[in-house]
This record gives structure tokens, sequence and C-alpha cells, in this order.
């Protein structure tokens, strides 16, 4: 399995831990997986984020295709889907975007970027795609199912996701579910704040499906949340109450395209067992 710094360096590495409880991590070794395992271990493994692109490398434009449709298959709360991907390839707009992003090395010399863009504004559309998949034909669930889920788009997604004047409805359902709570579970994020977040949550799901599609391929991401949202939505031509949730830069990563060693927390400190 390749090393997963070999990008930094050629020697193979065992599992470090240093001063300040960071710890390098080498490929699993040593223990039964499958065939698919070990592969999508190695891809996430290889995964960096890289700061720099090769621009004479030559560049396959598909595989940034066949990434965005992979990323089109992620998980998404209620399967709303209120994500959007931009492409831009020009080098005109890839000038003009890179420079929306601080004129950041990745974003400056990547071949190719991608803007995830959050589209709150559009959930009446998703919930009425969402309605026409549960009463259409070919639909194999069962119909007590397609009653609880009717009422559940019918009725509870519009409570969650119609804009809020003056935060009026998100006060009213946040005292309701504080009521509700005190005598069985429920749920708690119900305001406007919370929909925002339930959204990019979502859109960060197909960000990380897309940049490990990426690296699949044999190219290279790196996520960006350093820029100008307003200018990049005015460029794109976005509504109002759209958002820029990251932008990714995507290309062939250069020898110098990774700055340091990846260091995590190790294991033991943010993973706990019940």
């Amino acid at each position: 399995m390749t090393n997963i710094l070999s990008e930094v360096h050629s020697k193979e590495y065992h599992m470090k831990k240093s001063e300040y409880n960071f710890c390098i991590f080498a490929p699993l070794k040593n223990i039964n997986m499958t065939t698919k395992a070990e592969a999508f271990n190695e891809i996430v493994n290889e995964r960096r984020s890289v700061r720099n692109y090769d621009e004479n490398h030559s560049y396959d434009k598909s595989i940034v295709e066949r990434s965005l449709q992979r990323a089109i298959l992620s998980p998404n709360s209620s399967n709303m889907q209120l994500w959007e991907f931009y492409r831009v390839i020009s080098e005109e707009k890839k000038t003009k975007v890179a420079h929306f992003c601080l004129d950041q090395i990745p974003a400056k010399t990547a071949h190719e970027l991608v803007v995830f863009v959050a589209r709150p504004d559009k959930y009446k559309q998703s919930i009425k795609f969402n309605l026409d998949l549960i009463n259409s034909d070919d639909s194999f669930e069962k119909e007590s199912r397609r009653k609880k889920r009717r009422d559940y788009y019918k009725n509870k997604m519009p409570l969650f996701y119609t804009f809020d004047f003056l935060f009026v409805l998100s006060t009213i359902k946040k005292l309701f579910v504080t009521l509700v709570g005190l005598t069985k579970p429920t749920v708690h994020e119900v305001t406007s704040i919370n929909k925002k977040v339930t959204i990019h949550k979502s859109i960060a799901l197909a960000a990380q499906t897309f940049m490990l599609s990426v690296k699949a391929e044999g190219y290279d991401t790196c996520p960006l949340e350093g820029f100008d949202s307003k200018r990049i939505k005015k460029l794109l031509d976005l509504p109002r109450k759209a958002e820029i949730n990251m932008v990714i830069a995507a290309g062939k990563g250069a020898d110098d395209g990774v700055w340091y060693p990846r260091k995590r927390y190790g294991y033991n400190e943010v993973v706990k067992e019940l």
C-alpha cells in the first residue's frame, strides 16, 4: 500500500506521538481488510490538501465531472440537495476567483476551481422533487411509509426551511421544542441558523466525496475557506440568499505541493467508547 507520507518523505513511517499528543499516521498494515477497504484506505491516506499545482502537467477535465457526479450521490439532510457546484474553468474567471480567494497559491495555480454553493432558496423545488419521488410508480416504498413521508415533506419541511423574518418563527419554534423536550426526546435545532448549518453540513459531505474521488482519479485538491464571498457570488450571478460553502482547487499537485507532514490527534484522544 502506498505510504501516506510519500509526497513528503521517501521512507516509511510508523505511528508516532509528539510532545503535543499529535500523531503521524502510517497505513494500516497486517490487518484483515477486503480489497475495497484496502483501496479506500489508500485513497483516504493519500489525499492531502495540496497547496501548489503543476500548471504544465496535462489535465483531464473529465475527472472533475466524474467526481461531481459521485459527490451528488453523497448523503444529505432529508434528500433536500440544496446545493450547486460551479466549475470555474476559463482562465479569465479562474483568475478572478483566485483573486477573490485572497490570491492564495492553491487557487492561483490550480487547473480548475469548483465553488460549492448552498441554495436554501430552492427548498420548495426540493420538496416537490421528493414528493414526486414518493408518488412515482416505480417507488418500492410501502404505502404506510409513503404516507408518513408525504406528511414529512408537506408539513415539516416547509416549517423548517421557510424564511424567517426577524427570527419570529424561529423564536416560536424554539419555545415549542423546549417545552416538548421537557417530557420526551426532541430535535432542538429548529431555528433559521440551524437551517443554514444543516445545509452546509450536507454540502461538506459532498465536498469530501468530491475530494476523495479526485484523489482516486490521480489528481489533487485543496479546500479553501478564505475568500470574499460577496464578490464570488456576484461573479457567479447568484441570488442574495445563496451562500458560498467553500472553494476547492483541483489539479495535479506539484512536487512541492504538500507543505508539511499531516498530524492528527491520537485515536484514543478523540474516540470515546461508551
